[in-house]
């Protein structure tokens, strides 16, 4: 069974980490990993976007496949139906972009909302055309995002219909794929259970509500399945294992991926968190980029400088957790909105750690935000405490946001960004790594 590796840091620990995440030699380079492993840990991010308990989308994903594979499926099939199970909301991560897609109501809604519950807490009463347009368009972007991700078209089709009902009179599921009726039967299972305080409670009482979902939510052959796997200790132990996400990762679904497969693959992730985060889609590419440039121009291996560009690929994805509204706010964050925003490199740090090889990258992530001054979060480290690596990520962040157009200025010229950021050195960069920033960055610009 794979588990996260523990890689060293070049770093005072803070107390606020779990050292024991980052306590072996293992941090050289980019670990070779399968789709299934990555999306396994970064599924937590959608869950967070959804505002979903943590491991939502990993039980759905159990579910489906533990379904899947008692039905006697082939093995294509399981795993189309793990990646679907496991992305079935990733469509939630980008409806901030959604006003400019589709500006009718349900689209502003669920722009403007936290969560799917606040989406279906916000609907007007007899406004359950707005929740079905909601849910429609997250199905749809959550599709597109799919595909994009390398992932085949019963995958897409599957998340585009997880909210599909068995017998709805537009788009029911008894015309769905195989795949795509488990993965919708998974999701709502999945949730029956969250919604139950006692795992001995839903034990007693799921078999009767999949049967009363029978016929009306559910296909009736999977219903059936269902209430069978009820029964079984080995289904609820699994659901419940602690190790659920290793688990999940030792499949290695999706095959392994090569340096250059890696390095798109997260971009498309990346992609995903500009959408969400209202920036240009690619920024996220152009910095992790400079950082790898910038991380070879200061003696680091290749190996190391392709670790310090996934890190900056994925230096964001904790922002899934934070509202859009807060994102998006024009004015002044108020105390408790900025401790919110404060709280992305914790909840990227924490999701990465799950990455096996990623240790050394999750500290860094955790730490891009922190100052030489001791002033930056979460942890307030102080000078030689923060890691070079995640002062280039925060050099090379905060370099291409000066020289990008931005909707209250017009883009810097190179040399003015520079005199900029030169201003910070001594407290919130160190003074000789910005020296070398500059060096590499000149070069790279001539």
């Amino acid at each position: 069974m794979a588990m996260a590796s523990k890689a060293s840091i070049q770093a005072v620990r803070a107390e606020f980490l779990d050292p024991t995440l980052y306590d072996d030699a293992g941090v050289s380079g980019v670990p070779r990993l399968s789709k299934g492993t990555i999306l396994t840990a970064i599924s937590r991010a959608l869950d967070l976007a959804e505002g979903r308990r943590s491991g939502h989308a990993q039980r759905v994903a159990y579910v489906g496949s533990f379904l899947a594979e008692d039905m006697g499926l082939p093995p294509a099939q399981v795993e189309e139906v793990f990646f679907a199970c496991l992305l079935h909301d990733v469509g939630m991560a980008t409806m901030r972009t959604v006003p400019r897609m589709e500006p009718s109501r349900g689209a502003r809604i669920i722009a403007n909302a936290a969560s799917a519950k606040e989406i279906l807490n916000s609907m007007p009463a007899g406004g359950w055309n707005d929740v079905i347009e909601a849910l429609n368009l997250h199905c749809e972007a959550g599709a597109k995002i799919v595909r994009r991700l390398g992932l085949n078209e019963n995958v897409a089709q599957a998340v585009a219909t997880h909210h599909d009902c068995w017998d709805a009179s537009s788009a029911p599921l008894g015309a769905a794929s195989i795949v795509a009726r488990i993965v919708a039967a998974a999701d709502r299972v999945e949730s029956m259970i969250d919604g139950e305080a006692s795992p001995l409670m839903v034990r007693r009482r799921g078999p009767q509500i999949v049967r009363e979902m029978s016929g009306r939510e559910i296909d009736p052959e999977i219903a059936a399945r269902l209430v069978g796997l009820a029964s079984r200790d080995e289904f609820w132990l699994g659901l419940y294992d602690n190790d659920l996400a290793a688990a999940l990762m030792a499949a290695n679904y999706g095959g392994m991926l090569g340096r250059e497969d890696l390095f798109g693959f997260l971009g498309v992730v990346s992609d995903v968190v500009d959408s969400r985060n209202g920036r240009e889609v690619g920024r996220g590419r152009r910095v992790a980029d400079i950082a790898r440039t910038v991380a070879l121009g200061c003696d680091m291996t290749e190996r190391r400088a392709d670790l310090v560009k996934v890190a900056t690929l994925l230096q964001d994805i904790g922002t899934l957790g934070i509202p859009a509204s807060v994102l998006a706010k024009p004015d002044i964050l108020t105390i408790d909105e900025m401790s919110t925003v404060q709280l992305h490199p914790t909840y990227a740090r924490d999701i990465l750690s799950e990455i096996p090889g990623f240790g050394a990258a999750a500290w860094w992530v955790g730490c891009h935000h922190e100052r030489i001054d001791g002033k930056g979060y979460p942890g307030m480290l102080e000078g030689d405490e923060v890691p070079i690596e995640a002062q280039i990520i925060g050099l090379s962040e905060a370099f291409d946001a000066l020289t990008s157009d931005r909707p209250y200025r017009r883009a810097m010229a190179p040399a003015d960004a520079m005199t900029v950021m030169k201003g910070l050195a001594g407290t919130r960069f160190d003074g000789y790594l910005l020296g070398r920033f500059e060096s590499v960055v000149g070069l790279s610009q001539a």
